[in-house]
């Protein structure tokens, strides 16, 4: 009965500290995106071009140590936490077993008729300190209560901020995941920039100029069909033959799929849309650099292939690649490029109305323009 009084612990999360590697490691993040975007303002030169490349990387790198900083931060945070919650139960099982002592030794000395305790007691001054005693002890009982349920409401709370932690980590380890994968991409663009210009000044400014041409042939290649008259092309008939007519790195076809009605509205990179999404599914080989290599299915739409499936290889996929942010000025790859060296034969892949370029704009660039049914239009250039 003379035990002493035991309290419950008042709980608090305990606030994240400053850490300064991470700080470090944010500021650095800040140095090389301004260091990028002060690049972009002179990427004319294949210097300057691969010093983008450079920086991007480490830009990437430095948002992996970051994020890795931060697990580490999040992992200790974590093990405080669930070593704190076990301290806490531990304290609730011991609060808990004197509480019940307490509760069931006053409830014995309670049931006592008062007489009889003034009889087993040695005086008055000995029945009033039992009594008084007794008194204290259903208040300290009480408060006792109040204090554990206290102490269970900050438990929870504890598990709670303990739960979030983890939800934060597991979104940590999948942005990690995602910068690895960007380095890893942005490691594979540099090496297959390198290797097309190969390292040449010379021959990175060739590059750009014929990109460059292209699309101002294209470009003008509309402008000059205007004026003419197109004819009816049905699904699936020849319309041409794989070249390498204006300003093209080999023979390919380069098409395009555009949401347009008229050549008035063409322009090389507003309205178009990814190929995949009209072309009727297949497996294709890919060979692009810029993308995962090998047979993938490709398309998901209702219109034929431009060309033969067998032997037919993508070189360059629709979007930013690792070529459209250098050749195209930042703007996407508004076409996929293709080949196929054992059957060249370019077909229309939806009926329409074709208006076709043999040299049209005198500078030896030969292609189709088909306008379909539905809205779209459709573009196959580098022609024989």
């Amino acid at each position: 009965m003379h035990g002493s009084l035991i309290y419950a612990e008042e709980v608090t999360p305990t606030p994240t500290p400053s850490n300064s590697s991470t700080e470090n490691l944010n500021r650095q993040i800040k140095e090389y995106q301004d260091k990028i975007a002060s690049l972009q303002e002179e990427k004319k030169t294949l210097s300057s071009q691969i010093a983008i490349m450079n920086s991007q990387i480490q830009l990437t790198q430095l948002r992996i140590n970051a994020t890795e900083q931060q697990l580490a931060d999040l992992r200790k945070e974590i093990k405080k936490t669930t070593e704190k919650i076990g301290t806490l139960q531990e304290q609730l099982k011991e609060q808990t077993k004197v509480l019940i002592g307490r509760i069931t030794a006053t409830y014995q000395v309670g049931s006592i008729h008062p007489l009889e305790f003034l009889l087993i007691s040695n005086s008055v001054p000995d029945f009033l300190t039992r009594a008084n005693y007794l008194r204290l002890v259903q208040i300290h009982d009480k408060k006792l209560i109040f204090e554990t349920q206290q102490t269970k409401t900050d438990y929870t709370n504890q598990k709670e901020i303990f739960e979030e932690k983890k939800q934060k980590v597991e979104a940590l380890k999948k942005q990690l995941e995602n910068y690895t994968a960007q380095l890893d991409r942005e490691k594979k663009e540099k090496e297959s920039f390198l290797a097309v210009t190969k390292n040449s000044e010379q021959e990175y400014q060739k590059r750009l100029a014929d990109a460059l041409r292209e699309l101002r042939q294209i470009q003008a290649a509309a402008r000059v069909l205007i004026s003419s008259e197109p004819r009816k092309v049905n699904k699936g008939e020849a319309i041409g033959l794989m070249g390498n007519t204006g300003y093209s790195f080999g023979a390919h076809l380069h098409f395009g799929v555009y949401n347009l009605s008229s050549l008035e509205q063409y322009d090389y990179y507003s309205n178009s849309i990814n190929p995949a999404d009209v072309l009727e599914s297949q497996n294709v080989d890919w060979e692009s650099d810029c993308d995962t290599k090998g047979q993938k299915s490709t398309g998901g739409g209702t219109f034929v292939w431009p060309m033969s499936i067998s032997g037919l290889r993508i070189t360059q996929g629709y979007g930013h690649t690792c070529y459209s942010d250098v050749y195209y000025r930042g703007n996407p790859h508004p076409a996929f490029d293709m080949y196929n060296n054992s059957d060249i034969v370019v077909k229309a892949v939806e009926e329409g109305k074709a208006y076709i370029c043999r040299n049209c704009t005198g500078d030896g660039g030969n292609g189709v323009f088909i306008f379909h049914p539905n809205g779209k239009m459709t573009l196959y250039w580098h022609l024989q």
